[in-house]
């Protein structure tokens, strides 16, 4: 099959085409709503790039020169990033063997909710394609702090802190004020023609994920009757059961960061081998027990701080969610 970038390549103001390659998609987020499961499945088509480094964070983070750390006066609030590109020219060499492709991409949560992210891509590549995927706030921001816990980077480990409106939970961008969606994309929608902007539900991907997945394939013009190997569920949030067992084949395991250290061709080789990656995260999925959130805190959470967000949110994309507002 041929393969052909359709993109055009957009260029800062001291580079030339031939040394600048951007993407002609994003993913854009929101955080745990599938999307990367989505990156994963992408990486399978013939005619899609993806680069390999998830979330590079490059336009929301372009200069930055603290990424991870805390600091109460900076607007930003919590920076965690280290697998973040903030140099342009490492940026661009993401992309460097993608002109045979003919969508080429990335994947960048932190976008949707970073207005820095949004003129930056505006002003870069205006004519890129742009993906979020979107899922229940309230169940959202209870899968983060099941994730953040079992990463041992929770800002508190009691969930009901959320409420507390002058806690780390509404300082970190990426804890309750990422399920404000409607306030993020309304940006989106004011600066982008709305051809280049592909809603999705992390509900219908529950739902169908082969159909979710060739719907995008065909927003992207390239081959939808290709059908992805979606059996690995990735990056499944949940407390762990026994911390032994994590330290040997956690994502951050004694194992992996050792062999990161001294080689991280080896990491990205297993990365990349589909049987092996699908046999690890299997074993990690078992040793995950993931509590439920009680009908009581569900309600608070639409009443308090998501009820027009999401009602908003439903206009701006036209799409009912009625569903997200029953507790």
């Amino acid at each position: 099959m041929e393969k052909k970038n359709s993109f055009t390549h957009h260029t800062a103001d001291n580079m030339t085409d031939n040394q600048a390659s951007y993407p002609n998609f994003l993913i854009i987020g929101a955080g745990k709503s599938g999307t990367t499961t989505v990156n994963n499945a992408l990486k399978q088509h013939p005619e899609i790039f993806i680069c390999k480094v998830k979330e590079p964070n490059f336009f929301a983070l372009e200069g930055e020169t603290k990424i991870i750390g805390y600091d109460d006066e900076d607007p930003d609030g919590y920076f965690h990033y280290p697998q973040s590109i903030t140099n342009r020219d490492d940026y661009t060499a993401l992309f460097k063997d993608s002109a045979d492709f003919k969508a080429v991409g990335e994947c960048s949560n932190m976008y949707q909710y970073s207005l820095k992210a949004r003129n930056n891509i505006k002003n870069t590549i205006p004519n890129v394609k742009l993906i979020g995927i979107f899922r229940n706030p309230v169940d959202r921001l209870f899968s983060r702090h099941l994730h953040l816990i079992r990463d041992n980077l929770s800002p508190t480990d009691d969930f009901m802190d959320c409420f507390d409106r002058d806690s780390l939970w509404w300082k970190k961008n990426d804890l309750v004020r990422e399920g404000m969606y409607f306030s993020h994309m309304k940006h989106y929608f004011d600066s982008f023609d709305r051809s280049q902007i592909k809603i999705m539900l992390y509900d219908d991907f529950l739902d169908n994920p082969t159909l979710f997945m060739q719907d995008i394939f065909k927003y992207l013009n390239v081959d939808d009757s290709f059908v992805p190997d979606l059996s690995i569920r990735y990056n499944v949030s949940g407390k762990i059961k026994n911390k032994w067992l994590d330290t040997i084949i956690g994502q951050e395991s004694i194992i992996r960061r050792s062999i990161g250290w001294f080689s991280p061709k080896i990491v990205q080789m297993a990365r990349d081998n589909h049987f092996l990656q699908k046999t690890i995260i299997n074993m990690r999925i078992k040793n995950l027990e993931k509590p439920m959130l009680s009908k009581d805190v569900r309600k608070r959470l639409i009443d308090e701080i998501y009820h027009d967000e999401i009602q908003s949110f439903s206009q701006l994309i036209g799409r009912n969610l009625d569903h997200w507002l029953v507790p």
